[in-house]
């Protein structure tokens, strides 16, 4: 049921999955070498172009990981700077030094009891 669509994280909370986003109208994913990203890009470019939100897009393809913020794209990430990227946004303001690892705070969104360590 999962496979297609986005999850939706808010509050640390899984809050809907299965999600039809919006796609970038921007023209930016049709010129080279940007051109070759499919739908799924597209989508988390949009998002990140209408909404708020930090997206995080796999492709199926290669399995490379890319991100996009207010509607710019970083792609071909490996799971140490996907990691630092998200700890720029999530570090707590109090400046403390807490350490998220990306899989342990990705299993306990699907186990109800999130949390950055």
């Amino acid at each position: 049921p999962l496979h297609d669509g986005a999850v939706i994280i808010a509050d640390n909370r899984i809050v809907a999955g299965s999600c039809v986003m919006p796609l970038s109208a921007s023209g930016i994913l049709t010129k080279s070498p940007e051109r070759q990203m499919g739908l799924r890009h597209r989508a988390a470019l949009g998002t990140s172009e209408a909404t708020d939100a930090i997206t995080v897009v796999v492709s199926e393809e290669t399995g490379s990981i890319s991100i996009a913020h207010n509607g710019r794209m970083i792609r071909r990430l490996d799971s140490e700077r996907l990691e630092n990227i998200l700890l720029a946004f999530y570090r707590p303001a109090d400046g403390s030094n807490s350490r998220l690892r990306i899989s342990d705070w990705l299993r306990s969104l699907f186990t109800g009891n999130p949390r950055i360590n």
